[in-house]
């Protein structure tokens, strides 16, 4: 069952990408799938252990003698390669323009570099935020919490006055150790916290009603 946060107590909102407003599973799996074969990985195990990382961690975690700049060289291009596959997930538009409605400023903070960040976005016809944290934009990707303490710095707020949206078990351990609270989008994340205010599958039903609070969490 989906459960719903009073948005309005938040003064801003952080959101990861993949899995969370964009799907990208396809072109994800399209693009490391000759890089696993090249190198005699199991795909389903990387895409798995993967899912909300940057791909500098989990070379260095599969592959730490290979060239890291090289390997996650290559496989930024063939994300980049496979943009056309990637598709909004449901409702993700329509909440983003209530947001803008409601004044409440918003940031990405994306395990993608800033590049296939911007070109997902555009594919999915979604509007680029001001400020967007790609995975070159910090020295510990998720789960660590740097992406979600830069983004909130960019808003010009602290962790605990946003409201993190995200679809891993990286990302959603990121932004509880930034100290924000966590909207938990798909069905990916079995994690439970307190500061998990609400689940949902999409954004189809948070509609107009909902964002000003109507029905709580």
């Amino acid at each position: 069952m989906e459960s719903y946060c009073h948005l309005p107590k938040y003064k801003g909102a952080i959101f990861d990408m993949d899995g969370t407003l964009v799907d990208s599973d396809t072109a994800i799996a399209k693009a490391i799938a000759p890089w696993c074969q090249m190198h005699q990985l199991d795909i389903e195990q990387v895409l798995r252990d993967g899912r909300g990382v940057r791909f500098e961690d989990y070379v260095k975690q599969y592959l730490p003698h290979l060239d890291l700049h090289q390997e996650v060289k290559h496989l930024e291009g063939a994300e980049a390669a496979f943009a056309r596959y990637v598709k909004e997930i449901a409702g993700a538009k329509r909440f983003l323009t209530h947001l803008q409605q409601m004044n409440l400023p918003w940031a990405l903070a994306t395990s993608a570099d800033r590049d296939n960040a911007q070109k997902r976005m555009q594919t999915c016809q979604l509007p680029l935020p001001t400020h967007l944290i790609g995975a070159e934009d910090v020295r510990q990707g998720k789960p660590e919490p740097d992406p979600f303490v830069a983004a909130a710095n960019k808003l010009g707020m602290s962790c605990n006055e946003c409201v993190v949206f995200e679809d891993s078990d990286a990302g959603v351990q990121g932004a509880l150790s930034a100290g924000c609270d966590v909207v938990v989008v798909g069905r990916f994340c079995q994690l439970s916290h307190p500061n998990i205010v609400a689940r949902i599958n999409d954004y189809t039903n948070w509609n107009a009603k909902l964002l000003n609070g109507r029905q709580v969490c």
